[in-house]
């Protein structure tokens, strides 16, 4: 009798990470060892192309190709929702997010991505989520590389120390208000 196997945590993706892991070369291994969920923006606005040298040319990334044949998930976030996220921040803050970063947030606030972890190599991104209370709900690339028996050299912004200094940097804000509309939490 054969073990039925599971492919460990349910990951959230952020554009930079699906980018940096075509650069890489290392997306099919990602589809294959974890539950990849994409929000929709980052799959039909932002995660369009990469190129692996700088002066490259671009190669086309087709998310939906990926949907198509279940290897990766597409979760969209509703108008309200995203209302929901925007209402949290100030002004100055809220424009320092991408909207695929902002559908991810808001995936995970309304818990339609249930237990996934939000990876990106975004600072804002980290420290929106740590702002809203829910670091706990993080992980670098390299920490999920980690895990999965991955390792890479990797750029400054998808390192665990640029994670965990982000994330504090949100918990502080989160204490002062910094970056948080009156009455937004």
């Amino acid at each position: 009798m054969t073990a039925k196997t599971t492919k460990p945590k349910c990951i959230l993706l952020d554009a930079n990470v699906v980018i940096e892991a075509h650069e890489l070369g290392i997306w099919q291994k990602l589809t294959e060892r974890l539950q990849l969920i994409v929000p929709s923006t980052v799959i039909h606005d932002e995660a369009l192309f990469f190129s692996r040298t700088t002066g490259d040319s671009r190669k086309n990334i087709t998310l939906q190709t990926w949907i198509e044949d279940a290897k990766i998930t597409e979760l969209s976030a509703t108008y309200e929702e995203l209302a929901s996220i925007y209402s949290i921040f100030d002004r100055v803050f809220i424009e320092t997010l991408h909207p695929g970063e902002t559908e991810a947030l808001a995936l995970l606030k309304t818990d339609k991505a249930e237990t996934a972890y939000f990876c990106t190599g975004d600072g804002h991104a980290v420290q929106a989520l740590a702002m809203i209370g829910m670091s706990e709900r993080g992980i670098s690339m390299e920490s999920l590389l980690a895990s999965i028996g991955l390792k890479r050299r990797l750029k400054r912004q998808f390192t665990e120390a640029f994670f965990r200094l982000n994330r504090g940097a949100g918990q502080q804000k989160r204490i002062t208000g910094e970056g948080l509309a009156q009455g937004g939490l």
